[in-house]
């Protein structure tokens, strides 16, 4: 029988092994890529928890170091499960540690980082404000009470981070590239939009105040996709005049941003419901095939055609 003292001498060499490896895996898209992913390193001595990100195709596997000398071993049990898999990085318990205290740190202003581009806590906030406001004048007050309310807020908080997510790849995929959105770009793109909808500047500041969104946020999320749609038209669609080939390209373009642009989420609630809430149950790995959009955020034609992808916040607040 173990000691007291041997128990926690062994609890602290655990922690002290302990080790995680990134991997970028392919072809993952529902909860049974998850479960084959997880079964394919069940005989792997020494694997600890393993999490599945299908939003950014990514694994992370924590490990005894002691017992597992070669991630290459992990990436290869993956593989052969028909998951090609790469080792993105190695982090040793101290590195981990860091990165838990980082994270911590940033949680308190922002939710997460999509590369460089860091997303601010009260953007996630206004956007969640501004959906129960909406879900709650059309279906009452108390329609997220109880566990369906429950449920539906899980499911709205997703649906925020995702398109703060998607938004934040490409707009740190511009900022990499040093593009300024040209002086008069934003101002002509506004007053198009405002005539569009046919009133007045005043008019339309009520409209977006009256909805209940901030109008200060609304000008800054259309000043983002103003400059995510101006730099799409001039540099990634430019000359194609195919509407299939110019949505092919987009989604071409947004996918590689999104595997080079690494997800940090410093809000491990977030994370967790963002994980688990975005699971399709059945397998829809023949959808990845033949460049098709649909799991690319695809863009290309709604900026083709409305010359502003708009957010989900810059779309509605003109509808209530």
């Amino acid at each position: 029988i173990k000691t007291q003292q041997e128990k926690s001498r062994e609890a602290v060499d655990a922690v002290s092994n302990q080790a995680q490896a990134v991997l970028s895996v392919q072809g993952m898209t529902c909860s049974g890529c998850i479960s084959q992913i997880k079964a394919s390193l069940a005989d792997l001595k020494g694997i600890g928890d393993v999490e599945v990100d299908l939003n950014n195709s990514r694994v992370t596997v924590t490990y005894e170091s002691a017992k597992i000398k070669d991630t290459g071993r992990i990436a290869a049990a993956i593989t052969a499960a028909g998951y090609p898999a790469t080792i993105k990085k190695n982090l040793t318990a101290k590195q981990i540690e860091n990165d838990n205290r980082l994270n911590n740190s940033r949680s308190k202003k922002y939710i997460a980082r999509v590369g460089d581009w860091e997303i601010l806590r009260a953007d996630f906030d206004i956007e969640l404000d501004h959906a129960r406001q909406r879900y709650q004048k059309v279906y009452g007050k108390n329609v997220f009470e109880g566990n369906r309310g429950n449920a539906l807020i899980t499911d709205i908080k997703t649906q925020v981070v995702l398109r703060l997510i998607e938004e934040g790849v490409q707009l740190n995929e511009i900022r990499k590239s040093n593009y300024e959105l040209p002086p008069d770009a934003l101002e002509k793109a506004f007053n198009g939009y405002i005539e569009q909808q046919s009133i007045s500047p005043e008019e339309f500041k009520r409209t977006v105040e009256n909805s209940g969104l901030n109008y200060d946020y609304f000008l800054k999320k259309f000043e983002n996709r103003v400059t995510i749609n101006t730099y799409v038209e001039k540099n990634i669609l430019k000359g194609l005049a195919n509407e299939k080939d110019a949505q092919r390209r987009y989604a071409d373009w947004f996918n590689n941003a999104r595997l080079l642009a690494e997800t940090v989420y410093y809000d491990k609630e977030i994370e967790t419901i963002v994980k688990n809430g975005n699971r399709p149950s059945g397998c829809q790995r023949s959808c990845t095939k033949g460049g098709d959009t649909q799991n690319s955020g695809g863009k290309g034609a709604c900026i083709r055609k409305s010359g502003v992808a708009s957010s989900d916040c810059t779309r509605k607040c003109t509808r209530q």
